[in-house]
């Protein structure tokens, strides 16, 4: 996985040049450019806690393996997407949420009931993201039954869009199809695969 550092490092270079931009790009709109960079600022210190954070608990999950002589094992390549993957949603509950607070208004869902329900399928992927880091086999699981999970959702768009009466968007449906296909080999190949079930250790 990322160094230590090198992550902070990159981290604090794509903030800075997110606000040199904001910064030096003409002044023009409502609000102008400039006005977001308190919004980067929050971004880089939740982005470089998130990073802690994640390091802390891959940490301790090369601890266990260390006692169970698994530590110099590679990750297999699923499983990497899975982290990432599963990282990439956990940032998304965070920026609602940070963004709900700094606009003080529902972020970006205006429904309570869609922001509660999209924050807790965040949470969802951040405890599978964090049991990843840790190697515990419930995150396997996890892990599955979340793509499961969303090709079921994307099976629930597909009969919708099969069954109006408007024109069938054929191209999305073949590509929601494919995602389909994948995301349950996915789920299939993270709960049954040796590799990844001798990589986690407990």
């Amino acid at each position: 996985m990322v160094k230590h550092g090198l992550a902070h490092v990159v981290w604090a270079a794509l903030s800075a040049v997110a606000c040199l931009f904001l910064i030096f790009t003409p002044q023009t709109g409502h609000p102008p450019p400039i006005a977001l960079v308190p919004y980067v600022l929050v971004a880089w210190g939740v982005g470089h806690g998130l990073i802690w954070a994640a390091q802390r608990l891959a940490a301790k999950g090369r601890s266990e393996s260390a006692r169970a002589d698994a530590a110099e094992k590679t990750w297999p390549i699923g499983l990497r997407f899975a982290v990432v993957s599963t990282g990439v949603a956990t940032l998304v509950g965070i920026v609602q949420v940070v963004g709900t607070l700094l606009k003080r208004q529902w972020y970006p869902y205006n429904e309570v009931g869609l922001w509660v329900t999209m924050l807790c399928v965040s949470l969802v992927h951040a405890a599978s993201f964090a049991g990843l880091l840790m190697r515990r086999q419930w995150s396997r699981v996890s892990s599955a039954t979340l793509a499961i999970g969303w090709a079921v959702l994307l099976g629930k768009q597909v009969m919708e869009q099969l069954t109006q009466v408007a024109a069938t968007d054929a191209t999305g449906v073949l590509i929601a199809s494919g995602l389909m296909v994948a995301l349950v080999s996915f789920a299939a190949y993270i709960a049954w695969s040796r590799e990844v079930k001798a990589f986690l250790v407990r």
